[in-house]
């Protein structure tokens, strides 16, 4: 079943979504975010599921419905903080059919203290043609707490955030929004202290237009993710320089969750490559929608 879950289109029970999961470890972290205590590895995940109740299993696929989309941009948009709940989920069935001739909203839910606005977006986050079929629109979920103006957009690529952007903008007929670039006012230091375990590949990018260095890219000997090539002089030197300035990072992140991971049994790390001025977090593994939630959280805090 492809994730994130458009529900205007897809019909999955509870059950259904949460038996869709591929992998042992979805299955573990989504149970675990939760709060299910069972261990699937002795009974098998099958015989688990048959022993929840309707409560626990629509918990446990709230987990998981919309977390499909790895990558997650990030926007402020004025007045975003004014859309109410009960304004947001109400307008529901109010969505139009202009879609055809681009992006639109097709629903809006509220769970886990957040609004979820999902979108029909065209492959190249604009109209194309005069109507576009189903296929060549990917699902994207935009995503805000509310009395705050971050827009955090879970999408395959920049032009699909920014239509999906433009759609939640006009439905909730607002001014539009402006992509976070982690690069302003310090937010790479905060965002840091914040989650950030360390990098293991680091890349910069040349900003003076004389060299013929355009980019320079950093890697740790080691294969070990928890490897922090922040650590090397030589980096600390080059991030301090006036002509260079941070690109792309892979690393780790650790967020205030209860999610484990199966190696050791220790709290999740994600593993994530952040393009700074892109304003962009791409999860490199499966994570549940708590762990996307407290990525957010700290991204906000940080701004």
């Amino acid at each position: 079943m492809d994730l994130p879950l458009d529900p205007t289109t897809t019909d999955a029970s509870p059950q259904a979504l949460v038996r869709g999961l591929d992998s042992r470890s979805a299955r573990r972290r989504v149970l675990q975010s939760a709060d299910i205590d069972i261990d699937t590895a002795a009974r098998g995940f099958a015989a688990v599921l048959d022993e929840l109740s309707r409560i626990e299993l629509r918990r446990a696929a709230s987990q998981l419905r919309f977390a499909g989309a790895r990558t997650v941009y990030y926007y402020r948009i004025d007045g975003l903080h004014r859309v109410s709940p009960d304004g947001a989920t109400g307008r529901a069935g109010d969505a139009d059919s202009a879609g055809v001739y681009g992006s639109e909203v097709r629903t809006v839910v509220s769970d886990h203290g957040r609004i979820f606005v999902v979108c029909a977006v065209p492959e190249t986050g604009t109209q194309t043609q005069l109507a576009i079929s189903d296929d060549e629109r990917p699902t994207t979920v935009a995503v805000f707490e509310p009395t705050t103006q971050l827009l955090a957009v879970r999408a395959p690529d920049g032009d699909t955030a920014d239509a999906t952007v433009r759609a939640v903008s006009d439905y909730f007929e607002l001014d539009g929004g402006t992509r976070v670039s982690f690069l302003d006012g310090g937010f790479r230091g905060r965002f840091e202290d914040a989650c950030v375990e360390g990098y293991s590949t680091l890349r910069l990018r040349n900003t003076d237009r004389g060299d013929d260095t355009r980019a320079i890219e950093v890697r740790s000997e080691e294969s070990d993710d928890h490897a922090d090539v922040l650590s090397d002089a030589i980096v600390r030197d080059l991030l301090r320089r006036r002509d260079a300035e941070l690109d792309a990072v892979t690393g780790l992140v650790s967020v205030p969750t209860d999610v484990r991971a199966d190696e050791d049994d220790g709290p999740l790390r994600p593993r994530v490559t952040i393009g700074f001025p892109e304003g962009r977090v791409t999860f490199e593994q499966f994570v549940p929608e708590s762990v996307l939630l407290a990525v957010d959280d700290a991204v906000r805090r940080a701004l």
